[in-house]
């Protein structure tokens, strides 16, 4: 092994013990600005320069949202955000490639003492070389690391261009990563204010911890519907929608009394579509009482047969084909085609969809008038 080997490796292992430093601290960091103060405090030691700066960029990227430098004047960077950021090719081609760039390789010396970057900027501090590593998460430049010095050649061997791109990515997980978070929050925290101020009663229970949390329309409705307990209530409810141990009812309903008037309270439950279903949004509503489990709205009995109407009864009412056939002492295959045939002559698809449809319209219209299994009537071929 030569000197200049021996003199790489030192160099190497130099740098390896404070990137792992560098990294640890910039796990601590909580913000944009905090990691930019660790770049600060730490990189101009790592990679000696005359002068090093940070610039994290906002969208366009032209602008820098947050930028910071030691080595160089307050005038040096104004005249670099003012003219220089526009027409510098370091910059230029280092965002292009997302590769770490230095001056060399762009252009000769006296190229680049005659170039307008150089006489308009550079000069102030004679700047004959600038490098600067892109700052990268996911393939995209969220700004740069900039490093300049009155050499033209410091800096100008691979192994330091690795090494100032490899800080350039680090910065850029950091960055990034916060980045993301912050978008998570923003998004969560809109997504609790529009929980919290929603009309609609609604409770998101964890169904891993057991935790729920309730939305002030859901605790008011609660409260009139029980009011010495509403939460004991409330569970009581959840457990009638419990058909077994291992399924909970899309659609439930029972009559209740609120204030001396009879009601029927809706429960609609929808798990989330994630993979592990951990999420359970449970939607409460109140509506006027639709008489009884064989009950219909008039305006939409008047479509059915009578068998018909009281199987759609009893399915608004949250019973399953073979509790229904039961009831009615039908076979559940007969249950099932009045089921498709109330879909079909109603334009529903689904249980749900015939449940918002019935409560919906018994809000709204007269108590209905049902006949009896005997009673007979022009319309049971409909």
């Amino acid at each position: 092994m030569n000197v200049s080997d021996s003199t790489a490796d030192r160099f190497g292992a130099d740098f390896a013990g404070s990137l792992a430093a560098f990294t640890s601290a910039l796990t601590e960091a909580g913000s944009r600005g905090e990691v930019q103060d660790v770049c600060m405090a730490t990189l101009p030691g790592m990679i000696k320069t005359k002068a090093f700066g940070i610039y994290l960029f906002e969208v366009p990227r032209e602008a820098a949202a947050m930028a910071a430098a030691t080595g160089v004047s307050d005038r040096f960077l104004t005249l670099y955000e003012h003219f220089g950021r526009h027409v510098d090719p370091v910059l230029r081609e280092a965002v292009a490639s997302k590769k770490p760039v230095h001056s060399s390789g762009l252009m000769s010396e006296s190229a680049w003492v005659d170039s307008s970057f150089f006489q308009e900027v550079l000069a102030v501090h004679d700047m004959r070389m600038v490098l600067e590593a892109p700052i990268l998460f996911r393939g995209q430049v969220l700004g740069t690391l900039n490093f300049a010095d009155r050499d033209q050649n410091a800096l100008s061997s691979s192994i330091e261009q690795v090494m100032a791109g490899t800080l350039g990515n680090v910065v850029g997980l950091a960055v990034g990563g916060m980045t993301e978070r912050q978008g998570v929050f923003t998004e969560r925290d809109q997504l609790l204010e529009a929980f919290q101020r929603s009309d609609q009663a609604m409770v998101v229970s964890d169904t891993t911890t057991g935790k729920r949390r309730m939305n002030p329309a859901a605790i008011d409705l609660l409260h009139r519907l029980a009011p010495n307990n509403p939460l004991l209530w409330f569970e009581e409810l959840m457990a009638a929608a419990r058909t077994s141990k291992e399924s909970l009812c899309q659609v439930f309903s029972s009559e209740v009394v609120v204030e001396g008037e009879e009601r029927r309270v809706a429960l609609r439950n929808f798990t989330s579509t994630t993979h592990d279903r951990t999420v359970l949004v449970s939607v409460i509503e109140l509506n006027a009482s639709i008489q009884s489990a064989k009950a219909l709205p008039a305006a939409l009995a008047r479509d059915l047969s009578p068998q018909e109407s009281r199987v759609a009864g009893h399915v608004v009412f949250g019973r399953s084909d073979d509790a229904i056939a039961k009831a009615l002492s039908l076979s559940p295959y007969t249950v099932k085609q009045h089921v498709k045939s109330v879909y079909r002559k109603l334009g529903v698809h689904s249980r749900v969809e015939l449940t918002r449809l019935a409560l919906g319209t018994a809000a709204t219209s007269p108590p209905p008038h049902f006949p009896s299994p005997d009673e007979p009537t022009d319309r049971s071929q409909k």
